[in-house]
């Protein structure tokens, strides 16, 4: 069978602004520029880009080509039809890395961290064996926080209420609540923990 191509793939027309405003503003903060040198390279109202990253404004396709450039991406990667090599993150098992030792685990406790977060992305991916004890995190930090019960069974402890969770249930609560992670029973409990933090800004840029 013949691979289907795309219709209309000889012009090049402008998607909805709310599609392209996502794209250009991950793509910025993962390169690590802030609004107003991405202003500076195109040539282009800070304000103006401001509203175009908000999906206010739908920028024109030789805007779009400027921000593009600026960027270091094919103008194709602003639609969402190509990637670049720092767009997609693959990670073997073998780069799973051990954190067992931080103080903070309780005995028989395992952490694994698969994907940390860094200054140009927001997620930070663990796999999670509560031990005997409880497994205190800091609750200091803005974003979300999704926790999923892969085998077992465990509960979070919150300071007015225990959610109990078995194999299949997941939680979703705001990262500055504080809480505990124990297991439940002496069954293997595994879960994946993923935690999404603000992207830091520089110079009280905007995000």
């Amino acid at each position: 069978m013949r691979e289907k191509k795309p219709a209309g793939r000889g012009s090049m027309t402008v998607p909805d602004a709310n599609i392209i405003a996502t794209s250009i503003r991950t793509t910025r903060r993962r390169k690590g520029m802030t609004l107003a040198e991405l202003a500076e390279r195109t040539e282009l109202d800070k304000g103006y880009l401001s509203r175009v990253e908000r999906g206010q404004k739908s920028p024109s396709v030789g805007t779009l080509l400027k921000i593009a450039e600026a960027l270091g991406v094919p103008v194709g990667h602003l639609f969402g039809e190509n990637t670049d090599a720092e767009s997609i993150i693959i990670i073997r098992r073998d780069e799973h890395v051990d954190i067992s030792d931080d103080s903070s685990m309780g005995p028989g406790a395992a952490l694994k961290a698969i994907l940390p977060a860094g200054d140009h992305r927001r997620l930070s991916v663990f796999l999670l064996e509560p031990g005997d004890g409880r497994h205190t995190q800091n609750a200091d930090h803005p974003g979300d926080e999704f926790l999923y019960v892969m085998e077992g069974a465990m509960e979070v402890v919150f300071p007015d209420r225990i959610v109990s969770l078995e194999t299949g249930d997941a939680v979703h609560f705001d990262g500055h609540l504080r809480h505990q992670l124990r297991r439940v029973g002496t069954g293997k409990c595994l879960a994946m923990l993923i935690v999404a933090q603000d992207l830091p800004t520089r110079s009280g840029e905007e995000g």
